[in-house]
């Protein structure tokens, strides 16, 4: 008796999910096709239902994790102030997201990662860029244009970065120093753009 489209769509969020997760937290090389089947708790055989290969379900969990990453997507408010753009700031840039266990950005979490991995891979980290970006974009207020484009490109390194250097410390205290630094920059950069 084949599965139902329902069952299939469910199998397929169960291995995005794993996938998100496992690869956010150990990387590409780290985590085989065995084990993101094991955490999904389904079958190597299932895969292939949905993925031809290891670089596919990889490039779509970068969009799975951030849809759900709401730091990456802003789900506070969608209004154009500054005020917004600083909750966003406030929510990246913190401890919270650099010891997420649940849905981390995969732009900061898979910055080093990305960047050796197949063109496809690369294109989905480069979409998932792009919406933060436009995000930034819409919430930058419209009054403040003067070099808005090298501004935003300026805060979302400073929001990727951040992130990236923060979880890779062991001193909670310097991790701390410099999420407050790089949100003190990201403010001055957007309240002057």
């Amino acid at each position: 008796m084949p599965y139902t489209k329902e069952h299939k769509q469910k199998s397929r969020e169960r291995i995005l999910e794993s996938a998100s997760r496992l690869f956010s937290h150990r990387g590409y090389a780290a985590v085989s096709i065995d084990d993101l089947m094991r955490d999904a708790g389904l079958t190597r055989g299932a895969f292939y239902n949905h993925f031809s290969d290891k670089a596919e379900v990889y490039a779509e969990a970068i969009i799975h994790a951030a849809m759900r990453s709401a730091r990456a997507v802003g789900k506070a408010t969608e209004s154009s102030s500054l005020e917004s753009l600083h909750d966003l700031l406030s929510g990246y840039l913190s401890r919270e997201h650099i010891d997420n266990s649940g849905h981390p950005c995969p732009l900061a979490f898979l910055v080093t990662d990305v960047g050796t991995r197949e063109f496809k891979v690369r294109e989905s980290y480069t979409r998932v860029y792009r919406n933060l970006v436009r995000l930034i974009g819409k919430r930058l207020p419209p009054a403040r244009a003067k070099d808005r484009r090298e501004a935003i490109m300026a805060v979302t390194a400073i929001m990727i970065g951040g992130v990236a250097v923060g979880r890779a410390l062991i001193s909670a205290t310097l991790a701390d120093q410099l999420l407050a630094s790089c949100r003190s920059a990201a403010r001055r950069i957007l309240e002057q753009a």
